[in-house]
């Protein structure tokens, strides 16, 4: 036991590094920040140039900073956990260091492990850099980064499946599209009322209601069980996908 914990711990120092050399990995981990930031600035043009009362200026900036901070977990968890299981473990069977790493009597267990925390730290640090940058209110914070990690439990599970999967980078990016695609579905549930049903039983659908319900004060009250029985499900989906999948494709790789 004690001497997998240090795999892993020298497994997640490594991949620290090859994170912060990876430019490509690097940009996209900054990525959910820049967004921020833009909708910082063009959201808070619009708003001040539309000639609102104290009142609907309080309520369309309620909606405005439920709408960022849902869309910072989004954007974050899609982003960030695709690019890192999936971009990060193609590039290393694609330079061998994977075939390597298992010939020096490292488990595939103790690899995706090394991964999985790779992605829960650089998704919490993004989205706690996103947070004050939308300028949410300390109060919701808490809230904010739990629903960020539970969101996150689907997502960086099956990315793992396909970056295991992966024979290079180039396979990689067919394989993450989809997941980014899925991910960001819950941003454009206020286009439409019937996308917004469907948004809200995607994989990050509930983590977006419940972010919201956060901001308006009842994310404890009987109208958050719907949210939380969508996230569980795609909790319990995504743990019984990587089970049924993570050994055969470990195995076959």
């Amino acid at each position: 036991m004690n001497a997998s914990l240090r795999k892993i711990g020298a497994l997640l120092q490594k991949d620290l590094v090859d994170l912060v050399k990876n430019p490509a990995m690097s940009v996209v981990c900054l990525m959910p920040i820049g967004f921020m930031l833009l909708y910082r600035i063009v959201i808070g043009d619009v708003t001040a140039d539309a000639g609102l009362d104290a009142r609907q200026a309080a309520l369309a900036g309620q909606e405005i900073i439920k709408f960022t901070l849902g869309s910072a977990l989004c954007m974050t968890i899609g982003m960030v956990g695709s690019m890192i299981e999936i971009y990060g473990i193609a590039e290393e069977k694609e330079k061998h260091t994977l075939r390597t790493l298992m010939l020096a009597n490292v488990g595939a267990g103790e690899v995706a492990a090394s991964k999985t925390l790779l992605a829960l730290l650089a998704i919490s640090v993004d989205n706690l850099a996103c947070f004050f940058i939308a300028g949410g209110d300390v109060s919701w914070l808490g809230s904010y980064m739990a629903l960020g990690l539970v969101g996150s439990i689907p997502v960086v599970l099956v990315s793992l499946v396909l970056g295991l999967a992966c024979r290079d980078q180039m396979t990689a990016g067919f394989y993450s599209v989809p997941v980014l695609l899925v991910a960001l579905v819950p941003l454009f549930g206020m286009a439409d009322e019937n996308l917004a049903r469907i948004a809200s039983l995607t994989p990050l659908g509930g983590i977006y209601d419940l972010m919201g319900m956060a901001v308006d004060g009842t994310l404890i009250s009987s109208e958050a069980l719907s949210p939380l029985a969508v996230t569980a499900a795609w909790i319990a989906a995504g743990c019984i996908l990587f089970a049924a999948l993570f050994k055969r494709v470990a195995r076959d790789n």
